[in-house]
């Protein structure tokens, strides 16, 4: 009898005892999450994924005291449809891919050949309705469109000079490439106006508020951490012009107080050191001595701090004031002397008044004298209408200063002589500016200067009137139709008095 063996036969590849236990598969474990809040994904834990407390944290995160943060959600955007004929581009998808590891994503702007058509005047000066594909649903998409849109239409609008939206590009795409606060800043800016063209499909709310969230936060962190820079008081100005345009009446001057805080933490030295630093500093300047004639306050910085040189010579145009920078000059004096004398009336103390009547007849005689230091060639018909520009903010200053006077002096027949005078020397240098220009833009102080001076002439008002429907027209700048209705209402009631109608209304208006 043989024995059996010891040895039994197993297939070939396989090792005694495989058969004898189930196949357990090994997982690495490394410390990545794949789930879970992000806050426990950066701490390599673990996250039990139970947002059961009311703040809607992880038990983690309530445990330990941390911010849980979870992913943003995210819209499925429709693919748009491909098509070919006609002689149209195909058009593509083109959202950039999203890694669940990243919780963020950034914009990226394509250019694609003849998508857009350039915008020609008849009648206008932009198009009230730009051919620009409209993305809905991404958020990556709208802001590619805002950008372009930016670019293509709003920048131009910023200045007062022919076709020099580039000076704003060069200042603040460069910032806004480095910080992403700018970048969302020009997404609202240009999300307004681009609302006002009463698009296909309009920017939402919600984006709106996210670009607008993104920026104070951005703005409040260098605060926080004391790192101001140009980028963050460039953040301040283009939230607050954004503001302006939108038509918005009480917004717009906190933000530009905010500005001014900024720059005075930097200083117009500083800033002044560099072109972006010295462009931002005009930008500011301009903007605060308008908000401070509509006001009634002083500026938020005192002097000429925007010039290298006072008493330079001009030898080009600059894009808020144009050939006017020795008349904004007393701009800024008048603003700071309406504010000082604002308590003043006619039983005030007499020497008081008479003194302060003799610093207002100095301050007028300064700047009905003061010279342009003009080097540019005036038989240029585009500089012609610069200098008209300047001349109406010379005597709209004028009027602006006589009219105050009336408050406390006693020489009232003399004041309204030179007012009235001033209404006609305005009238007559905006009715020689084109009104196919840019410069046309800056005309709006002017004209409610004008305005409020002609209230019984209805040729004149009616001229008023419609310049300022056009330019509210064809720059979509709602803020120039809230200064047509303010002075529709003082026409309508046979008041001059805008000071007190704006306190009514509780408007707080830029001339800008």
């Amino acid at each position: 009898m043989t024995k059996p063996s010891r040895f039994t036969f197993t297939p070939t590849g396989q090792s005694p005892g495989v058969t004898d236990r189930p196949i357990r598969r090994r997982f690495a474990v490394d410390g990545r999450v794949r789930s879970g809040c992000l806050t426990c994904k950066a701490r390599k834990k673990k996250c039990d994924g139970q947002l059961s407390s009311p703040d809607g944290r992880c038990r983690s995160c309530v445990r330990l005291g941390l911010v849980c943060e979870q992913r943003p959600l995210r819209r499925v955007a429709t693919r748009p449809s491909r098509r070919k004929a006609g002689g149209e581009q195909e058009i593509t998808n083109l959202q950039p891919s999203r890694d669940d590891s990243d919780s963020t994503s950034q914009a990226t702007s394509s250019s694609t050949d003849n998508d857009d058509k350039v915008a020609q005047r008849t009648g206008t000066l932009v198009s009230s309705k730009p051919s620009i594909p409209v993305v809905s649903g991404s958020w990556d998409g709208i802001e590619r469109v805002l950008l372009r849109y930016f670019l293509d239409h709003v920048a131009p609008l910023c200045s007062i000079l022919q076709q020099d939206g580039s000076s704003f590009c060069s200042v603040l795409l460069p910032m806004a490439i480095v910080d992403p606060s700018l970048l969302h800043a020009l997404f609202a800016y240009a999300s307004f106006h681009f609302d006002a063209t009463a698009p296909t499909v309009p920017v939402t709310p919600e984006a709106r508020l996210n670009f607008e969230n993104q920026v104070t936060r951005g703005v409040a962190e260098a605060i926080t951490k004391n790192a101001v820079t140009e980028t963050t008081v460039a953040c301040a100005l283009v939230i607050s012009t954004a503001e302006v345009i939108r038509g918005d009446t009480s917004r717009w001057l906190l933000h530009l107080q905010g500005a001014g805080h900024l720059v005075n933490h930097l200083g117009s030295s500083r800033l002044l050191r560099t072109t972006d630093g010295a462009f931002l500093l005009r930008y500011f300047a301009y903007h605060d001595i308008m908000a401070s004639l509509s006001t009634r306050r002083r500026t938020l910085m005192d002097g000429a701090y925007w010039a290298q040189d006072v008493n330079a010579t001009v030898d080009s145009a600059d894009s808020f004031t144009g050939l006017a920078h020795h008349v904004f000059r007393h701009l800024a004096d008048i603003c700071a002397f309406v504010a000082d004398t604002s308590d003043l009336d006619s039983s005030s103390c007499s020497d008081r008044r008479s003194r302060d009547a003799l610093r207002a007849e100095d301050m007028a005689q300064a700047l009905r004298t003061q010279d342009l230091h003009l080097q540019v060639d005036p038989s240029d018909s585009y500089m012609a209408a610069l200098i008209h520009h300047a001349e109406s903010f010379r005597f709209a200053a004028l009027f602006y200063l006589y009219r105050h006077l009336l408050r406390f002096c006693d020489a009232g027949a003399v004041y309204r002589l030179r007012m009235k005078d001033c209404v006609q020397q305005i009238l007559q240098h905006v009715s020689q500016v084109p009104s196919n220009l840019f410069c046309e833009i800056g005309l709006l102080f002017p004209l409610v200067i004008a305005g409020i001076g002609s209230g019984d002439d209805v040729g004149t008002t009616q001229y008023i009137r419609n310049r300022l429907t056009y330019i509210e027209t064809w720059t979509k700048f709602k803020h120039v139709g809230r200064a047509r209705d303010l002075l529709q209402m003082l026409w309508d009631n046979g008041r001059t008095d805008w000071e007190v109608m704006l306190a009514e209304l509780g408007w707080n208006l830029s001339f800008a």
